[in-house]
């Protein structure tokens, strides 16, 4: 009989970590941008607006290079957008300079895009 009650503590306490699992995953789908989330749509962006830029420039412009982007806050926006401020270190022009930037981050079936 004790067998069977330590083997049901324990498959309660597996249990019990499986769904906590679950459910961090689950809030961590449905909520803000995280810090990475950030970090990455920010370069992207910059990377995306780069490439136009040189398209229709025909030539090698540049609007500078991101060094760090760091995430100050967010608040809710919509269901799928959230309103948030960074800081950004970048280099444009031989100036390298830090300060906030506000950002919306929209949340797509392809994972979170930047609109200003």
């Amino acid at each position: 009989m004790k067998q069977n009650t330590s083997f049901s503590q324990a498959h309660r306490g597996f249990v019990a970590v499986a769904l906590a699992s679950l459910t961090a995953t689950l809030v961590g789908c449905s909520g803000e941008p995280s810090a990475g989330d950030i970090d990455k749509t920010v370069r992207s962006y910059m990377s995306e607006s780069q490439t136009q830029l040189q398209k229709l420039s025909g030539t090698k412009n540049s609007l500078g290079e991101i060094h760090n982007v760091k995430k100050l806050g967010c608040k809710s926006d919509t269901d799928a957008s959230w309103r948030c401020d960074v800081e950004l270190d970048v280099t444009q022009f031989q100036n390298r300079t830090k300060g906030p930037a506000s950002f919306r981050f929209i949340k797509g079936s392809d994972g979170w895009t930047l609109a200003r």
